[in-house]
Order: structure tokens, then sequence, then C-alpha cells
């Protein structure tokens, strides 16, 4: 981990260094021809100095190595030996020639992918798998490979980072440091092997393939973007989840065959699309075996089929399914075990290399007594727990969706019962709310114990789920929240310092010199929820309650105000009434608001480029939303202590009756101006930053699916009814 931190620091200083712009398309390799190169290289008649164990790569802007992949290499480790190529280039300005490893070996080569340049049993292939990567040298000679599918490309970015400081922020903004001279110290190995199999979130990342790939994200799902071959594919799990009304449609069995379809106690079947399916029952479970055959046959080169329960209603309680759920121990995921097991068992010599995945989730989410089989996967789903806290230490549940039976268990009772009956754990982890995106979510320091915690309890995949939908990306450290997580899937036994060192690292080259009011706001809104207990849905009161948005009552009614004159109030149009609209009543605006515009202000003060201007601009999204909650209960009290701070005064003024019998018949005008001109000012807020999220292209709040552009929104509401 050391040179991680060394080159952690190394980015810190190169601040100003060269920003190089992300290149989303496949490098062309248009290297001379093998022989050509060969050539070249042994026509070099320089006097060589005797080795003293230091790699030099280039020196002084020349270099002397070439680098070799396999004649018949894999295609994403052609893709490594280019991308190598080109990040070379780009530090030193020097292109190092690529040969195949047909080619006669030579003293200084650097080796990306399975060549024969490896001696037997060098690199333990089985122990790599698809992923795993080492970078050692030997020699003068310095190997960057790993499994043919990923691995390789992995230990190049990998060497780019950690060894030669370049950094991978995000699909647009990367930095590489320039230098004439690259030089290394002898590596004796540097092996590292994921932890979890499967890591995916759909945040940004998975909608850019090379940034996904950079960041050893391998998922997929049908939000995000496909990794193709040449950067070495998905782990494919496809379909995705939430399957039965795929195996059996409701729509068309639910009247020719009701028994197919989870029934209540009383025979009756819910009437909707996402009820779930009789698994007892011999018809479902044939046709749902050549259900997923069909969908293996027709999705090449898949790893994970999902068969999986709807999202929403309940169990089947027909009289069959209640005898398997007392077998069970009363879980109503044994039913669900059984039936995943079938297809498993019946589908396993026909597809070895093929895995079958089902959900603890909801009304599942208890352990069965029924082992899943070998090649069964359990995903276990976190929704009903606390995000602002770690799932290991609280059990407050938050959120019980779609009125569903949930665990009556803590999470670390189901998390460890399944891990000791699973071959394969899995575990589907929400870090948004759903309800309002931008609403500042689960705390960071929960994010790295979070994942630690999911390692530690032999836990084999994460997806940490965001905001899918393509066009509500922005403005609650969205990028730094995806960064971090790419980090912690692969390594989530990092430590405290190292996690919060890689936020920093990211937050000092986003947002400029003035990263340090950024995190200093990050801090503030962390410490807001450690206090709470927030869920993925959670709502407009929670939000109200967490950052104290709320009305309180400062001032008995009978006081009179000061200073409010007769003349005032028969212009009330165009005085100055800013003293008296918290009056009697106050709403105090709340410190993640106020605190929240000072120090986003502080760092854009200080900001040096568009760049980072335009990311504090879009981070401060988030203060903005809280700051629409605000007013959207402020506009309501403004108006209220204006028209009573009015008819106090005028019921104390020295005057005739007929005179306040007059301004009497005056007074709802009052109440219409005053709702009026809040209203008005709240629309035309709401409405500026409306157009601006557009102009970031962020369209959508909530899970709902609905865009506020290009529709007429109704900015008088609060965000979440635009």
């Amino acid at each position: 981990m050391a040179k991680k931190i060394i080159c952690m620091l190394l980015a810190l200083s190169m601040m100003l260094t060269v920003l190089a712009a992300c290149n989303n398309e496949p490098v062309v390799d248009e290297t001379p021809d093998d022989g050509q190169q060969q050539e070249d290289i042994q026509g070099n008649d320089k006097v060589e100095e005797p080795f003293d164990g230091t790699l030099k790569l280039v020196v002084d802007g020349v270099s002397d190595y070439v680098i070799v992949r396999g004649e018949n290499a894999y295609i994403s480790e052609v893709t490594a030996s280019t991308e190598l190529q080109k990040y070379l280039k780009q530090i030193s300005g020097v292109e190092i020639p690529i040969v195949t490893d047909a080619t006669a070996p030579v003293e200084k080569e650097i080796v990306v992918g399975k060549t024969n340049r490896e001696s037997d049993g060098e690199f333990n292939r089985d122990e790599l798998g698809d992923d795993g990567l080492v970078i050692k040298s030997n020699g003068q000679k310095l190997f960057l490979v790993g499994g043919e599918q990923r691995g390789t490309l992995y230990a190049v970015y990998e060497f780019l980072e950690s060894y030669l400081g370049c950094r991978f922020y995000t699909a647009d903004f990367e930095l590489v440091p320039e230098t004439k001279t690259i030089t290394l110290e002898k590596i004796e190995e540097d092996k590292q092997i994921p932890v979890f199999e499967y890591r995916y979130t759909d945040w940004a990342v998975p909608r850019n393939q090379v940034i996904s790939v950079k960041r050893r994200i391998n998922g997929n799902s049908l939000n995000g973007a496909p990794i193709y071959e040449e950067y070495g594919g998905s782990f494919s799990i496809s379909p995705f989840v939430h399957t039965f009304n795929y195996l059996i449609s409701f729509a068309e069995y639910s009247e020719t065959h009701p028994e197919y379809f989870a029934h209540y106690d009383d025979g009756t079947i819910v009437d909707n699309n996402l009820v779930q399916l009789c698994l007892t029952n011999e018809t479902v479970l044939q046709m749902s075996i050549e259900t997923v055959r069909n969908w293996i046959n027709s999705t090449p080169n898949v790893n994970v089929v999902s068969i999986s329960q709807n999202d929403g209603g309940g169990p089947c309680m027909c009289s069959n399914c209640q005898a398997v759920y007392a077998e069970e121990n009363g879980a109503y995921s044994g039913a669900v075990i059984r039936f995943v097991n079938a297809i498993a068992t019946a589908l396993k010599d026909e597809f070895p290399n093929v895995k079958f995945e089902t959900l603890a989730y909801q009304y599942t989410r208890n352990v069965c007594v029924t082992k899943p089989a070998e090649n069964v996967i359990v995903r276990l789903c976190t929704i009903e727990s606390c995000f602002t806290h770690p799932l290991s230490e609280c059990d407050e549940k938050t959120f019980y969706p779609h009125d569903s039976v949930v665990s009556e268990n803590s999470f670390v009772t189901d998390l460890r019962d399944w891990a000791s009956i699973s071959n394969t754990l899995y575990i589907w982890d929400y870090t948004t709310n759903f309800w309002l995106y931008t609403v500042n979510f689960s705390a960071f320091d929960t994010l790295r114990e979070n994942v630690r915690f999911f390692a530690e309890n032999n836990v084999k995949g994460v997806f940490e789920e965001g905001p899918g939908n393509s066009n509500s990306v922005g403005g609650e450290f969205d990028e730094l929240r995806v960064y971090l997580f790419s980090k912690l899937l692969w390594d989530p036994y990092m430590t405290e310092e190292e996690y919060y060192g890689y936020m920093d690292d990211f937050l000092a080259n986003i947002y400029g010199p003035g990263w340090t009011y950024i995190r200093e706001y990050i801090d503030l809104k962390d410490a807001y929820n450690s206090n709470y207990h927030a869920g993925c849905m959670m709502r407009q009161s929670d939000v109200y309650e967490i950052y104290n948005i709320k009305q309180v009552t400062v001032r008995e009614k009978t006081e009179i105000p000061e200073g409010v004159t007769l003349e005032m109030i028969d212009n009330y149009q165009t005085v100055d009434w800013s003293a008296y609209i918290n009056y009697y009543f106050e709403i105090p605006e709340p410190e993640l608001v106020t605190k929240g515009y000072e120090l986003f202000g502080k760092a854009m003060e200080i900001a040096e480029t568009d760049y980072q201007k335009t990311a504090i601009d879009k981070a401060l999204i988030q203060v903005e939303i809280l700051d629409s909650h605000y007013r959207y209960k402020a506009k309501g009290v403004y108006s209220t202590n204006l028209n009573l701070v009015i008819r106090s005064v005028l019921s104390s003024a020295d005057i005739s009756e007929e005179e306040y019998a007059e301004y009497q018949k005056t007074i709802p005008s009052y109440l219409r101006y005053f709702s009026g001109k809040y209203t008005d000012e709240y629309y035309n807020f709401n409405k500026t930053l409306a157009d601006k999220m557009v102009g970031y292209g962020i369209t959508s709040l909530n899970n709902e699916g609905n865009d506020f552009y290009p529709r007429e929104a109704n900015f008088g509401k609060s965000p979440r009814e635009w």
C-alpha cells in the first residue's frame, strides 16, 4: 500500500500538470511491422552501462524498451498493450514500439499479458481468474500480466496509477504527469486478486466503458453501457433482476391458469403484474426451466441468470407452499431456494459455466433450511436498512417497501445466516435516496465500513445501486461517490487513511485549490447525517427533520411589532418587510444551506480553471435543492407573519372605527399580495435552478422516471413534485 500513498501525494503535488481528455475509442496500433521494429532494435549499437537493478524505461526522452504482447493475444490484451503505449507517450513523449512474442527476446521488454516470455508456472493463471493481476520485474524485464479477459488491462491501468502517478477520476478528467525520464526500482511482485468477483454500480461510471475498465468495474445491468470485448467485456448477468413475470406472464396466463400464481389464504390472486409465482406448482417449474434454457442460449457468454421474485407482492399462501414454509422453519425463502435449486440442477450439465441467482429481499430475506445449490447465488438486499450508520452497528429499519412482509431479523443476522449456507453470496446495496436523488444521503464514512463488512462475511459480489435512470446524474458528489466505490470494491480492506487519501486526492484535482472547503462541507453533512436514521426512501418530512427545516414559534401573538406605521401599510407593496417576515413564526435557514453557500462560494473564488468552476457549480446543486425545500416552507411562513403583523398593528392603532373598518376591507388584498409575492419568488428560484440542472443534463430528480424537462414542470412545488 506504500506505493499507493506515495503516488497519492505525488498526484496532489501535480495539480498544475497536464489535463488529458479521455479517449473513449480503442487505440489503433499504428506501430511498424514486427520485423522492421526488431531490425531497428538490433541495429542499436549503444554501449550499455552495467544493470544496477533500476528499470530505466525512458531516459531523457529516449527508450530502448519494446512492449511485447502475445502473437495470438486475447483482444483485450491487445488493447492493454496499445493503452500502455499511448500513456507512456503522453507521459514521456516517447512512443515505445509494440512487438509480438514471435520476435526474438531482447533484454529490455515490457511484457503485457500472456506470452512465451514467462516461464512455466511463473504466473498462476487459475488463481488470477478473469480479473487478477500481477506487476513484477525480472532483470530488466517488466511484466504486466493478469487474467486474460480483464486482468491484463487492469494490470496496465494499475501500473499507470500506482507506479507512474496517472489518475482516472472521471470519464472526461484524468491526470497524466509529464517527465522525460521514467525509472523504477525492482518490483518483487505486486499481485492483486479481487475479493469480489462481481463489482458494479449504476452511478455515472458504467455509462462509459473505458472509465469502467480503468476503475475495474466489471458488472452490467439494463442501465449500463456495455463493455465490449476489446475492453474485457462485462461480468454478464442477464436477465438482471425481478424475473418471475418473465418466467410466467401474468397477463398471458392469469385467466386460464390462475394456479400458476401466488394466492392469498382465501384463494384469490393479486390482479397486477407484480404478482409472484406459486413455486410448488410442477408446471410452473417445467415452464421456467425451458424459459431459462432459452435465455442462456440467446445470451452468449452470460455468467449469471437471475431467477428472482418480482418487485412487490408477497409469497404464495396455497396449502402446498405453506407446507414448504413449515419445513423451512417458517422462512418464505425456502420455496424460492428449492425452486431455483431445481432449475439450476436441471441445467447444470448443459451450462456448466453459468450460475443462477435469486434474491433474499423483503419477504425472502430470512434464511431457510435448504441450502442453495453449488451453482446458485443468493443476493441479499439492504433496502430496509439505515444508511447513515454502519450496517454492522445499526439495525434501524427505515423503509418497508410495497407494504410487503420484511425480515424481523437484524441485517447482520440475515447476512451471517446466508453466508453460512451459501456457496456464493452477493449484496444489493442502496446508496441513493430514490425519493429525491440530490438530497444528501449516506454518510461517506459508512461506505467504507459497509463494503468491508460485506467482505468479512464471505460476500463475493456487490452492486451499489445509485440513481439508475440516465437523466438523474449529478449534484450530490456522485462522481466522488462512485470513484470511492470503485476503489472499495477492488480493495475492501483499505485503511481509513487510504480511503480519505483517495477522497482528498479526488477533491483536490477536481475542485482545485478550494477543495478543502468542499471537504469541510462533506464533513458537516456527514455530521448531520450521523444524528439520524435515513433510508433509501427518505421523505420530505424526513428531510425537514434532519436538516432542521421546520417552523418554530418564537413570539406570542399578543406582542405588537414596533416600527410599523400606517403609512407602511398603505404602501405595503413597496415597503421592505424583511425585518418582519419571521416575526411571530421563525423558520431558521438550515446550516447546511447557509454554510454550504459560504463554503462553495469560497471554493469558487479561488478556482483556477473552467473545469473546476463547473465542478463546484454542479456540486452546489445539492445545497440549492435543500434551499428550495427551505424556501418551500418559508414562503408560507413569511406570508403568514406579514399578515399577522399588519392585523396586529391595525388592531392597536389609534384610528377611528370608520378608518379601521376601511382597513379591514383591504386585508384580503394584503394576503393575496404577500402570498403571491413569495410564491412567485419561489417559482423563479426553482425555474432558475431547473434551467441550470438541464444545462448539466440533469432532468430527473427521483426514481419514478418523470423528467421535469422538456415538459412544463410545476416549479411552484417542492423539487420532488416538479
